[in-house]
């Protein structure tokens, strides 16, 4: 057995050079089974099984889990691994770094039955081991067969069909979209991507980077006050065995992102070594405009929570507006401003600062003063309307209630109502008489007083 170092623990990432179509298997199980062994097949299975759907990669998955699937020892693994190696239908890279993984399995599709068969070697190796009669049995099973001579080709070709050069033409008119506006926002931040870029090309080339991946990286930088070795550092780490992996620009950004979220280690001690320089940073009026406009959010924020430093939290929802949300630094600091000053929330809410992103990026906001500004005048008419309803409300409440008072003393009250207005004080009156006889006079309470004493 060749010498290779497997453990158990080791984590490996599956990846793959296309799809495994009908005609492969048909290959896989009546030229490849017989030189492999039906355990390296179930290996190989394994491996396409653990694919993430519509994916050509896998998740993060230890020898061991794979080794439990199969029942298979780690020495057991090693050995099928290494015949699926010797066959080429698997392609093991290892990983020299300290990664999430150390081996990145490649998984091959088989080659076509007549490919196969055409080989020396490994129709050689076939017929060996299935025997001459079950090798020419295959040969028969996978050959092709020839068309009749007599038949004349009448096939039309493809440029006597299709408008080639119409369809060419067309391809490359570029198609004009209705773009939506959105507010002009440029970064006032020395951060040098050429330098960055330079400091990675050992390890990335530089087709890795696109435009819009140099957008996001600017605003990584710029939120989390990176420089350009540090930047450089973390994407050496996370995409040096990745580069050549197909990912699409979207997912190289959301990897970029998540890079950043889990750089925090890395990045708290340069946020220890920039306490000092935080203390001497001058934060002007936090009611200024100007101010809102040129200070970094972190500042901003830190002198408007009256903190030396910003939490967590803070810091994530203020890389989420820059970033997803595409606000400028006065846009992010004016909401705070407004949320915590104006509204004058106690218990800060994440919910309601977004609503107030998301109303001002709708309306098209470009500078902290016009936002502010309009949302003042926005929050003036709310409260001049609600206090001309309330007025209307109380002023149709009273006027019923005059009107009705009104009407119930004009005119003469009905007699069957005078009638019972009559005996309710003649029964009135009478209770009153009889009260006052049963209170004795003051002759009559010194006498009792007498009793009560013995007197």
């Amino acid at each position: 057995m060749l010498e290779r170092e497997l453990s158990g623990t080791d984590l490996c990432l599956i990846i793959s050079n296309g799809v495994v179509d009908r005609e492969a298997y048909q290959s896989l199980y009546y030229l490849y089974q017989p030189i492999i062994g039906v355990k390296a097949l179930g290996l190989y299975q394994t491996f396409w099984s653990e694919m993430i759907p519509g994916k050509t990669k896998s998740q993060y998955v230890s020898h061991a889990e794979l080794g439990t699937l199969l029942g298979f020892s780690i020495d057991e693994f090693k050995e099928e691994l290494l015949k699926l190696e010797g066959i080429g239908l698997i392609r093991t890279f290892e990983s020299k770094q300290a990664q999430a993984y150390r081996y990145v399995y490649q998984i091959r599709v088989p080659l076509a039955p007549n490919t196969f068969l055409n080989d020396g070697v490994l129709s050689s190796l076939l017929f060996y081991r299935v025997g001459e009669i079950r090798f020419r049995a295959l040969q028969n099973r996978f050959r092709t067969e020839p068309l009749p001579s007599h038949l004349v080709d009448r096939t039309v070709r493809f440029d006597q069909v299709f408008d080639v050069k119409a369809g060419l033409a067309s391809a490359h008119q570029p198609k004009a979209y209705a773009k939506q506006e959105r507010a002009a926002y440029e970064f006032d931040y020395s951060f040098d991507l050429e330098e960055m870029k330079r400091q990675t090309d050992r390890f990335l080339p530089r087709n890795f980077y696109t435009k819009s991946l140099d957008h996001l990286l600017l605003k990584l930088a710029y939120v989390t006050q990176s420089n350009e070795a540090l930047m450089a550092e973390l994407l050496n780490a996370r995409f040096r065995h990745e580069a050549y992996l197909p990912m699409t620009d979207s997912e190289k950004q959301e990897r970029c992102k998540q890079m950043m979220l889990s750089a925090k280690q890395k990045l708290s001690r340069q946020k220890k070594a920039k306490v000092i320089e935080r203390d001497e940073v001058e934060v002007g009026d936090l009611l200024s405009h100007e101010t809102m406009e040129t200070t970094h959010p972190k500042y901003y924020v830190a002198k408007l929570r009256k903190v030396k430093v910003i939490s967590e939290r803070d810091e994530e929802l203020i890389q989420q507006l820059i970033i997803d949300y595409e606000l400028s630094s006065g846009i992010v600091n004016a909401a705070y401003y407004y949320c915590l000053e104006v509204k004058k929330s106690n218990r800060f809410s994440k919910n309601f600062l977004l609503s107030i992103v998301d109303d001002w990026k709708q309306r098209g906001y470009q500078t902290a003063a016009e936002a502010l500004a309009k949302t003042s005048e926005q929050d003036e008419l709310i409260a001049k309307k609600q206090d001309q309803k309330q007025e209307r409300a109380r002023q149709t409440v009273g006027g019923r209630g005059r009107k009705s008072y009104q009407n119930s003393s004009n005119g003469p009250a009905p007699k069957w109502l005078q009638e019972e207005k009559e005996k309710q004080l003649a029964y009135e009156a009478t209770k009153k008489a009889d009260f006052e006889a049963e209170v004795p006079d003051d002759e009559e309470m010194a006498r009792i007083l007498r009793e009560l004493k013995g007197n």
